[in-house]
């Protein structure tokens, strides 16, 4: 009897020495499993909407757009000593208003848009810096913060025109076309003109 006891004990002792070994085996599959999957989450997509960005967006849907009428008033008179082209200088249509300058030959286009309501202006233009893409074989873009400003030029050489554009009060889109260099065009911009703008904020 003491014999079968003896036997017993020794059978469950070894039972419970081979089930140890196995359980921290287990955990240790755990914590291998756990960090593997702390490693693949995903980091933060540099594409995504920040917070601020969605606010943004959001509080410029809510905005009742202006029309190109009420935008007209701040187009200015002149663009690097040019003055307006023509009897049609100015156009307005919706939420949109341009301005030419200069010769028929080489002029010089000026636009607000605004980017509130259901027009994706803003959005639109803050994607493409994150996105940064570029145009066609012999044209280029040019992504730069100015004066800090973050802009985006398109610069066609071939046909000597490039375009400067950025956003004002986070809401409207202001570009200039001409033939002038995206530096050149930017110190063209009249900001104390823009200001009219800051009331429509």
């Amino acid at each position: 009897m003491k014999t079968n006891v003896f036997y017993v004990l020794i059978i469950l002792f070894a039972a419970a020495c081979q089930d140890s070994p196995k359980t921290d085996k287990k955990e240790d599959a755990d914590i291998m499993v756990t960090s593997a999957t702390e490693k693949e989450s995903p980091s933060k997509n540099q594409y995504q909407d920040s917070e601020s960005q969605k606010a943004l967006y959001k509080a410029l849907k809510k905005k009742t757009p202006l029309t190109g009428e009420q935008l007209l008033p701040i187009i200015p008179e002149h663009i690097n000593g040019n003055t307006k082209i023509g009897e049609h200088r100015f156009e307005a249509s919706n939420q949109v208003a341009n301005g030419m300058y200069g010769s028929y030959d080489s002029p010089y286009n000026f636009w607000i848009e605004d980017g509130s309501g259901s027009r994706a202006i803003v959005r639109n233009f803050f994607d493409s810096l994150k996105f940064k893409n570029q145009g066609p074989e012999g044209t280029e873009y040019v992504y730069q913060e100015q004066d800090g400003y973050k802009t985006i030029a398109f610069l066609q050489p071939k046909i000597k025109r490039n375009q400067i554009s950025f956003i004002y009060n986070n809401r409207f889109r202001i570009s200039l076309e001409g033939s002038d260099s995206q530096d050149a065009l930017w110190s063209y911009i009249d900001f104390e003109n823009l200001k009219k703008l800051d009331q429509f904020k």
